[in-house]
């Protein structure tokens, strides 16, 4: 076995939390017309909807780091895409358009993170922090090799035995 693949293999700790393909990836791509701010807002309101049972304005505003009245022009924007449901002063929810747009998100964030943290060995925090930059300018195409490539060290020989303490000579 060479030096390369052995640090490799004894890296690849966990993908299970890769998305389940069954013959087909599931999707990767996301819209052209999301950029990256619209992303960080459906990713915030799906996290508050799933922590509690409602995502409001100023937790938004509190999460996002930003003033209440720029997640009201945020939240137009939203609701102009067809991502959101809100009324002035009510609760924000996502419509289907937007839970669907939040879990490819949630897809790309765990591809990346698993990569990050199980194949490059990057502290969990960094690997998470790193995710959130690169879900939103990653490729489909370049996370669908991502996810190949993971599977398929999952499938390594070497992968099977149990870890060694030191590097081969």
């Amino acid at each position: 076995m060479s030096r390369g693949c052995y640090i490799i293999c004894q890296r690849m700790i966990d993908a299970s939390n890769l998305p389940a393909c069954n013959g087909a990836c599931p999707d990767l791509d996301v819209d052209e017309r999301f950029n990256a701010t619209v992303q960080e807002y459906v990713e915030v309101i799906r996290d508050l909807i799933e922590a509690g049972p409602v995502a409001r304005v100023k937790d938004i505003a509190e999460r996002r780091g930003v003033t209440r009245s720029s997640v009201s022009i945020a939240l137009k924007d939203l609701r102009s895409l067809g991502l959101v449901q809100h009324e002035h002063y009510g609760y924000v929810e996502l419509t289907d358009d937007g839970r669907e747009l939040g879990a490819v998100l949630s897809r790309r964030h765990a591809v990346i993170r698993t990569f990050l943290e199980n194949i490059l060995g990057l502290p969990a925090e960094a690997a998470n922090n790193e995710a959130c930059r690169l879900e939103h300018a990653m490729s489909p195409e370049t996370l669908d090799a991502l996810v190949e490539y993971v599977r398929r060290l999952e499938g390594c020989p070497w992968c099977s035995f149990a870890p060694v303490k030191a590097m081969p000579g």
